[in-house]
């Protein structure tokens, strides 16, 4: 009798022991992307402002001088589809030649998208760019 109640006395010490155990343990609390927490954006109005700003323009995506002409969603849809958008918007966006804008934008164009542009473009494309 005392060797049954000593070994339940070991199971039941080492059951507390080992859930005691994983109730210490703490998980990440899971993250969610700073964009798209309140509302998905949409091209008209908030993403087409953005473009007609830094993009749309003479001498670079609204004449052809670049590829893609962005005077409408469906002429900015091809770069979008093919991720080069994404890429030279985004993942190139610190590169002064390649990321858009340009540092090489003529006077009164950005250089730079805001952090806020940026946030708002990738929730925009995470989003499945709608129109």
């Amino acid at each position: 009798m005392i060797k049954k109640f000593t070994f339940l006395f070991a199971l039941v010490a080492a059951a507390l022991q080992f859930n005691s155990g994983c109730t210490a343990d703490k998980l990440a609390e899971p993250t969610v992307a700073g964009t798209c927490t309140d509302t998905i954006p949409a091209y008209d109005p908030q993403i087409r402002q953005i473009i007609e700003e830094s993009c749309a323009y003479s001498g670079c995506h609204l004449d052809g001088s670049a590829p893609g002409v962005y005077d409408s969603y469906q002429g900015l849809l091809p770069n979008i589809e093919s991720g080069l958008f994404r890429t030279r918007v985004l993942q190139l966006r610190d590169d002064p030649n390649q990321g858009m804008p340009p540092d090489y934008a003529p006077q009164g164009r950005p250089k730079d998208l805001t952090p806020e542009q940026l946030d708002l473009i990738e929730c925009w494309l995470d989003s499945g760019h709608p129109e």
